[in-house]
Protein backbone atom coordinates (compact mmCIF):
# COMPACT_ATOMS: atom_id res chain seq x y z
CA UNK A 1 0.00 0.00 0.00
CA UNK A 2 2.67 2.43 1.22
CA UNK A 3 5.05 1.70 -2.33
CA UNK A 4 1.76 2.57 -4.36
CA UNK A 5 1.01 5.40 -2.34
CA UNK A 6 4.91 6.77 -2.78
CA UNK A 7 4.47 6.02 -6.72
CA UNK A 8 1.74 7.75 -7.60
CA UNK A 9 2.66 10.71 -5.78
CA UNK A 10 6.52 10.72 -7.28
CA UNK A 11 4.19 10.59 -11.08
CA UNK A 12 2.08 13.17 -9.84
CA UNK A 13 4.87 15.64 -8.78
CA UNK A 14 7.19 14.94 -12.08
CA UNK A 15 3.89 15.70 -14.11
CA UNK A 16 3.74 19.12 -12.46
CA UNK A 17 7.09 19.52 -12.70
CA UNK A 18 7.34 18.68 -16.80
CA UNK A 19 4.14 20.26 -17.27
CA UNK A 20 4.27 23.40 -20.16
CA UNK A 21 2.39 26.47 -19.28
CA UNK A 22 -0.11 26.58 -21.81
CA UNK A 23 -1.43 30.04 -23.43
CA UNK A 24 -5.26 30.25 -24.88
CA UNK A 25 -5.38 32.40 -28.63
CA UNK A 26 -8.63 33.26 -30.63
CA UNK A 27 -7.06 34.53 -34.05
CA UNK A 28 -10.01 35.85 -36.08
CA UNK A 29 -9.09 35.88 -39.25
CA UNK A 30 -5.94 33.73 -40.91
CA UNK A 31 -2.68 35.33 -39.17
CA UNK A 32 1.51 35.13 -39.77
CA UNK A 33 3.46 34.35 -36.95
CA UNK A 34 6.88 34.40 -37.91
CA UNK A 35 7.23 32.87 -41.43
CA UNK A 36 4.30 30.26 -40.84
CA UNK A 37 0.70 31.33 -41.91
CA UNK A 38 -2.25 30.16 -39.31
CA UNK A 39 -5.70 29.34 -39.79
CA UNK A 40 -8.46 30.99 -38.26
CA UNK A 41 -9.33 29.47 -34.98
CA UNK A 42 -8.66 28.58 -31.36
CA UNK A 43 -5.03 27.45 -30.72
CA UNK A 44 -3.07 26.93 -27.16
CA UNK A 45 0.46 28.10 -27.13
CA UNK A 46 3.36 27.11 -25.07
CA UNK A 47 7.26 27.45 -24.99
CA UNK A 48 9.85 24.81 -25.83
CA UNK A 49 12.97 26.51 -25.68
CA UNK A 50 13.25 28.85 -28.10
CA UNK A 51 10.36 27.61 -29.96
CA UNK A 52 6.77 28.48 -29.52
CA UNK A 53 4.46 25.65 -30.08
CA UNK A 54 0.73 26.85 -31.53
CA UNK A 55 -1.89 23.48 -31.13
CA UNK A 56 -5.32 23.85 -33.16
CA UNK A 57 -8.09 21.97 -32.30
CA UNK A 58 -7.77 19.45 -34.38
CA UNK A 59 -3.95 18.74 -32.56
CA UNK A 60 -1.81 20.04 -35.43
CA UNK A 61 1.23 21.55 -34.39
CA UNK A 62 3.31 24.16 -35.68
CA UNK A 63 6.60 25.43 -33.90
CA UNK A 64 7.81 28.82 -34.63
CA UNK A 65 11.36 30.15 -33.88
CA UNK A 66 11.09 32.63 -31.14
CA UNK A 67 13.16 35.47 -29.20
CA UNK A 68 12.32 35.84 -25.56
CA UNK A 69 12.48 39.31 -23.49
CA UNK A 70 12.13 38.62 -19.81
CA UNK A 71 12.81 42.56 -19.14
CA UNK A 72 9.47 43.82 -18.20
CA UNK A 73 9.18 45.33 -14.72
CA UNK A 74 6.23 44.30 -13.59
CA UNK A 75 3.91 40.88 -14.76
CA UNK A 76 1.86 41.13 -17.64
CA UNK A 77 -1.84 40.79 -16.02
CA UNK A 78 -3.16 39.37 -18.96
CA UNK A 79 -1.71 37.54 -22.02
CA UNK A 80 -1.84 40.10 -24.80
CA UNK A 81 -0.85 40.26 -28.62
CA UNK A 82 0.63 42.79 -30.79
CA UNK A 83 -0.07 42.71 -34.27
CA UNK A 84 -0.10 44.82 -37.36
CA UNK A 85 -1.05 44.59 -41.03
CA UNK A 86 1.43 43.25 -43.36
CA UNK A 87 0.77 42.36 -47.09
CA UNK A 88 -2.96 42.77 -46.58
CA UNK A 89 -2.33 40.11 -44.16
CA UNK A 90 -2.45 39.85 -39.99
CA UNK A 91 1.03 39.53 -38.62
CA UNK A 92 2.35 38.95 -35.02
CA UNK A 93 4.62 40.85 -33.64
CA UNK A 94 4.94 39.46 -30.09
CA UNK A 95 3.01 38.30 -27.28
CA UNK A 96 3.25 39.16 -23.46
CA UNK A 97 2.28 36.31 -21.70
CA UNK A 98 -0.39 36.89 -18.62
CA UNK A 99 1.47 36.17 -15.36
CA UNK A 100 5.11 36.52 -15.92
CA UNK A 101 7.39 39.45 -17.56
CA UNK A 102 8.24 37.50 -20.61
CA UNK A 103 7.35 38.79 -23.88
CA UNK A 104 7.78 36.77 -27.18
CA UNK A 105 8.87 38.05 -30.53
CA UNK A 106 7.98 36.66 -33.94
CA UNK A 107 10.39 37.69 -36.13
CA UNK A 108 10.24 37.73 -40.38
Amino acid sequence: MRKSLLVIALCTFSSLVFAAKTYNLTLVGPTKVGTVQLAKGSYTMYLDGDKAVFKDAHSKTVEVPVKLDNGAAKKFGYTSVESSQKDGTDAIKSIHLGGSTTTVEFGD
